[in-house]
């Protein structure tokens, strides 16, 4: 039999997730730094789970509606702008990618991708049988992260059908300013290629301001957003997809999106309905969470920001970048090492930055979601693993 080609084969696990597996089938037990389920950290609410069960109440009667229930749509339309029209359900953001996809490309198409970015986005790509296009972000001490421009241009040239820009970046924490976003828009209005944002990290806000792509009119454009991280709650899946652009080339896209969703009818019927509800608490939830990430990053600059170290700017987001110093007398070492040292020395399992594709070698990728008591045990055993190598 043969799979289809979307279907890449993997090979092996790279060096450190099989000593990840070497060392967990020898009983060891790792503290994940980069540990991103809230679930986890004693995040989120048990009042989302009451409402979703008093909801199932009334899905008892289904009357399927493909882009959502009316009143689930109306909700997001209050809470974020824009008209109930304007909005679909997903079963997830990667749903919403997929859908997005299906509607913009045919296989063999090219779309523009934030490099450094989530992995997952080169995966979803592969599914739906599209090759990616690399625009660049490099980190400048004194601006912070900052888009390379021309890869814009290089994208446009090679008709990239659409421009993904995370908002903000995953793992960068750089929010999209009025500058990169003008530059993707004439990017897109170069070729007709549209505007994808995904924004489900934008009200984590920590020392940048909020920006949004959501209801931009200069191109089409589908903001993605969902309760997995609003909610701290990842098993409660449901996204959306915000639609928004020149008025004269909607209706098309309104018509191939509301084809898509008749197709699936994918998304989860309590958890739709009780989307009025769950939105209500989704603000408190945001907030506390936001509180503890400031408090930890306040920490991780403390404790992981002062000469030799670095800490990166981090303007939103659950993750932080960290350059430890260079070991005496040596070379900056391959993440891939330090990472694989980290967990046979001090028991510390972290992704390196290659993991996201930052091009500086030496950087590690912290989570910031923890308690701040084991967060703070978390960087003062990671400096002093990192110390220890270095002198070794």
């Amino acid at each position: 039999m043969r799979l289809s080609r979307r279907f890449v084969n993997p090979g092996a696990p790279n060096a450190v997730a099989r000593e990840r597996l070497r060392l967990a089938a020898a009983g060891e037990r790792l503290t994940d730094l980069t540990d991103s389920n809230p679930t986890h950290f004693g995040l989120g609410s048990s009042l989302a789970f009451d409402a979703v069960s008093r909801a199932a109440i009334k899905a008892r009667l289904y009357e399927p509606e493909p882009k959502g229930p009316r009143a689930a749509r109306e909700a997001l339309a209050a809470h974020f702008g824009g008209a109930p029209d304007d909005y679909w359900l997903t079963s997830s953001t990667s749903e919403a990618y997929s859908w997005v996809f299906s509607v913009l490309t045919d296989p063999g198409d090219s779309i523009a991708v934030p490099v450094p970015g989530y992995p997952l986005l080169e995966p979803l790509a592969d599914l739906a049988g599209l090759r990616t296009l690399d625009c660049r972000w490099h980190y400048l001490p004194i601006d912070g992260w900052t888009p390379d421009y021309a890869d814009f241009d290089r994208a446009a040239s090679q008709d990239a059908r659409a421009y993904v820009l995370v908002n903000p970046g995953n793992p960068t924490g750089a929010y999209v300013n009025e500058a990169t976003a003008s530059a993707a828009l004439e990017a897109c209005q170069k070729t007709r290629a549209a505007l994808i944002a995904d924004e489900v990290f934008k009200p984590f806000n920590l020392e940048g301001r909020p920006t949004s792509l959501a209801g931009e009119d200069r191109t089409v454009t589908f903001a993605f957003d969902g309760l997995s991280k609003s909610l701290c709650a990842p098993q409660l899946k449901l996204g959306w997809i915000r639609l928004s652009g020149p008025a004269d080339a909607l209706e098309p896209v309104r018509a191939a999106l509301d084809q898509v969703a008749d197709t699936f009818l994918s998304v989860n019927w309590p958890v739709a309905l009780a989307l009025p509800e769950l939105l209500e608490l989704a603000d408190g939830i945001v907030e506390m969470t936001r509180q503890r990430l400031v408090q930890n990053l306040t920490t991780a600059k403390r404790l992981l920001g002062q000469d030799p170290w670095r800490l990166r700017r981090c303007e939103g987001g659950w993750t932080v970048i960290v350059d430890p110093p260079k070991p005496s007398g040596s070379d900056q070492p391959e993440e891939e090492n330090t990472a694989i040292q980290l967990m046979r020395a001090a028991q510390l399992a972290i992704h390196p930055g290659w993991f996201y594709d930052i091009a500086e070698p030496g950087a590690l990728a912290l989570s910031l979601l923890p308690e701040p008591p084991t967060f703070e045990d978390n960087c003062r055993r990671l400096r002093a693993a990192i110390t220890v190598l270095g002198a070794e």
